[in-house]
Order: C-alpha cells, then structure tokens, then sequence
C-alpha cells in the first residue's frame, strides 16, 4: 500500500498539471492564475505526502520516531484576509511497521499565510487529533494530538489552480506518556 502511495505522489506531480481542463493558453496574462488569495476567496486542496522520523531522543524526552508514514489528505479553507487562510481537513496514513499494518486518520485544523503577494511562498500550520487501528508510534496509543508547521512553494498552472509543494514538522503525542511521541518531517505535493 505504501509504495503504491508513493508511486502515486510521482505521479501527481508529473502528470496531473498537463490534465488541468479548462486551462488557459501559458501565455494569456489576461486570466488570474493559482489560487486567489483575497479575502472572501476559498481553496480545496488534495495532497500526497510522505513522512520521515527525524527526533527519537531530545532534551526533554525519549521519543519513537523510528516510524516512516504515507498518505493523502484532503483541506478546505478561506480567506479571512488577503494572504491569510483558515480552514480544516483530514489526512490518512498508512504507517511502515514491522508487523501488522497500521492505518490512521487525521482531522486537522489548518492556518496558512502568504507572507508576500508577489511571491509564491506560505506557511502553513495545523493541529489536530489522530486515530489508529493500532498503536502508533509502536509503544503508543491508538488515540493522539497532533500538530505540525512548515512551508511550502503554490507555483500556478491555470485559474484558480495551483501545484503546492512543501515539507512540514509534523508531531503526534498522546500526552500520557513522554516516550511515545512520534516526530516527522513530511514532504508534500497537492493541488489546489
């Protein structure tokens, strides 16, 4: 399943900005193009995304990041001001355990801020809870909190369509119990 979502993530970024129907001509300045960041504009997003585990010790805990993920994720929001998006998803993993597989869903909420309008780059924020069918990371719970940051590059293809692309420091801990906190970086692409 994992490689699967992975071979689909190449995929998605190769292929589906040729498939944008209803696209104008490149060269045709007369229509907005990507994702309209003015207040009272609205997105959804598709998204791929891989994990990597990057902190199994720090100074304050022992964690089991030794866990990779794999996943996609659908997010919806609005502009509450120019630049400045509020809104909500959900993502699904399946996560490489040695053993049974571990499935997991993700409800989120989700700040993103475009700190420049001439330039393409965001920042995005989320935080939420997850559920597993098993205990993840192992030596967890099934039942975790959530948060993550990062930032990311919307680089337009046609109206109101864009290809985002970004990495996040994403975390989950059940916060019972200091070592089982997972910690990943996730690389990401999806569409807007």
């Amino acid at each position: 399943m994992s490689a699967l979502i992975l071979f689909a993530q190449d995929v998605a970024v190769v292929v589906l900005p040729f498939l944008c129907f209803g696209c104008s001509s490149p060269h045709d300045d007369s229509q907005r193009r990507g994702i309209w960041r003015t207040a009272g504009s609205g997105f959804i997003e598709g998204r791929i995304h891989h994990g990597i585990p990057i902190l199994q010790k720090s100074l304050y805990w022992d964690g089991n990041g030794e866990i990779d993920n794999t996943g996609l994720g659908a997010h919806a929001a609005g502009f509450v001001a120019d630049g400045v998006a509020l809104g909500g998803g959900l993502e699904v993993a399946s996560w490489w355990t040695p053993g049974k597989d571990v499935y997991s869903a993700e409800a989120e909420g989700l700040l993103r801020i475009y700190p420049s309008k001439s330039w393409p780059l965001f920042l995005d924020g989320t935080a939420g809870f997850q559920e597993a069918n098993h205990d993840i990371p192992p030596g967890g719970t099934m039942w975790n909190f959530t948060f993550g940051f990062g930032g990311g590059v919307d680089l337009p293809i046609c109206e109101r369509t864009s290809l985002l692309l970004g990495t996040t420091y994403h975390h989950i801990s059940n916060a019972s119990d200091a070592r089982t906190i997972a910690t990943l970086v996730r690389t990401k692409s999806g569409f807007g």
